[in-house]
């Protein structure tokens, strides 16, 4: 039996992603400051390409607004809106990785365990794209993308393992300004962002809806580089010099046709699937004992579902699923969580189940149940990923009522507080049709190039 191995990054700034299409920028933070740590004391004096600079949120945001408006407006106008409120900058991008030098994967199925093992152990994170079809316009639309990242491994001779940290979701609460250089102060990082998933779902993720993974914009090898290209800071906030490099268009690999999985009732679905759950072994060794919570059945939608429904998207809550996510609970905490799917007429575990949004949609569901008097069994969870909206749900069609795991202005969400169906589908559908009108088929070869 080959010998275990393990190694997990120790990560000078990993944050979750700041508004709901800025999860591109959160995993370049994560990156960028792996290797520079630190941030320059602010002088009245402009610091020319300072050895060690951190980026934020705030900054690179605001470089991808920039560089996509083709204004003639200054980078600064733009930073400083970035900086006093994140959700002015939200909007989908490539994580640049200023000062960095890096190579972009090339392979259909992406890295292989032992080059990924290598990147690690040479202190090098990699960055990684899941892709929901279902949300984009088109082969250069990056609708619908969520970007991670490998921050380790584990293989215990049996079971190759990543950890990977994933944006997902936004902070409870948003913070009140992202500072231009390092992490933005008061916001509470849960442990939940960090968690293992196997290797073949980096390779080839599964889903209920379809999730494919774009290798093509793997980012592995960063180093430093040989010259930093870094802003200049200034005491005031600075302005930043123009990024030095663009990534490759958006693009997507051929892909086989996607068949959708079956759907079947609510009941039926669990009554089938529990049996199957409770086969599973939860215990980690060393580790408190762990207990299946109550699961949600899960009613994902897509951009075109949605667009398809909306004289009455009421209708797609009509209590049907391929898919249940299962809460694993330790002293009253989510600690885990994973997916049964209904896959060639059986329940099968697989696919990916984000930690921190099964504990926000535990917290919801129990709230509401205790003041409505409502048994936990009978919620469900709709979610949304393109728009990073994912509900605890309750009723079906027009009686309908979804309570947002996460805080998003965007659709006039706020976390726990419960909205009839009716109202909170149409205001998704609002931003859905915003998102592709300023993304129809249109990539980061169409815009204009820096000076």
């Amino acid at each position: 039996m080959a010998r275990a191995a393990s190694k997990t990054l120790v990560l000078t700034d990993a944050e979750p992603q700041y508004a709901n299409k800025l999860c591109w920028a959160a995993a370049d933070v994560l990156a960028v400051n792996n290797f520079y740590p630190n941030c320059p004391t602010p002088t009245s004096t402009p610091m020319t390409n300072p050895a060690l600079f951190p980026t934020s949120q705030a900054l690179e945001a605001a470089y991808n607004w920039w560089t996509l408006s083709g204004s003639a407006a200054s980078l600064s106008s733009y930073l400083s809106k970035c900086e006093t409120t994140i959700g002015n900058c939200n909007s989908w991008g490539i994580p640049p990785l200023h000062g960095l030098t890096f190579k972009w994967g090339t392979d259909p199925v992406g890295l292989d365990w032992d080059t990924m093992k290598q990147q690690i152990d040479a202190g090098s994170p990699v960055l990684f794209v899941w892709d929901y079809p279902s949300d984009g316009t088109g082969g250069s639309s990056p609708v619908g993308r969520h970007e991670l990242v490998v921050i380790g491994y584990s293989d215990d001779g049996g079971t190759q393992q990543l950890q990977v940290w994933d944006p997902w979701p936004v902070p409870e609460q948003l913070p009140s300004q992202v500072p231009a250089c390092g992490p933005a102060s008061g916001v509470q990082v849960a442990q939940n962002h960090s968690q293992p998933i196997d290797f073949s779902l980096y390779s080839n993720p599964v889903s209920d809806m379809g999730v494919t993974a774009v290798h093509t914009l793997d980012q592995w090898d960063l180093a430093v580089s040989a010259v930093p290209d870094a802003p200049v800071l200034t005491v005031d906030g600075g302005v930043p010099s123009p990024p030095h490099e663009f990534p490759p268009p958006f693009k997507r690999l051929p892909q086989r046709p996607l068949r959708a999985l079956r759907q079947v009732r609510f009941a039926e679905a669990l009554h089938a699937a529990l049996p199957r759950s409770q086969q599973l072994d939860l215990q980690v060794p060393g580790a408190a004992p762990r207990s299946l919570g109550v699961p949600f059945p899960i009613v994902g939608l897509g951009f075109q579902q949605l667009l398809s429904a909306a004289g009455d998207p009421t209708l797609l809550l009509a209590g049907s699923t391929s898919a249940i996510l299962f809460p694993v609970e330790s002293k009253g905490e989510v600690v885990d969580a994973f997916l049964l799917l209904f896959i060639e007429g059986r329940w099968q575990r697989g696919g990916y189940a984000n930690v921190e949004i099964t504990r926000r949609l535990v917290d919801v569901r129990a709230r509401y149940a205790a003041r409505q008097h409502l048994p936990l069994h009978s919620f469900y969870m709709v979610s949304v990923p393109g728009e990073v909206a994912f509900f605890a749900a309750y009723g079906k069609g027009k009686k309908a009522v979804l309570i947002p795991a996460s805080t998003d202005p965007t659709i006039d969400a706020v976390a726990g507080q419960a909205v009839p169906a009716k109202e909170q589908l149409p205001k998704l559908i609002v931003a859905i049709r915003s998102d592709l009108q300023r993304w129809p088929g249109r990539g980061r070869d169409t815009v204009r190039h820096p000076r």
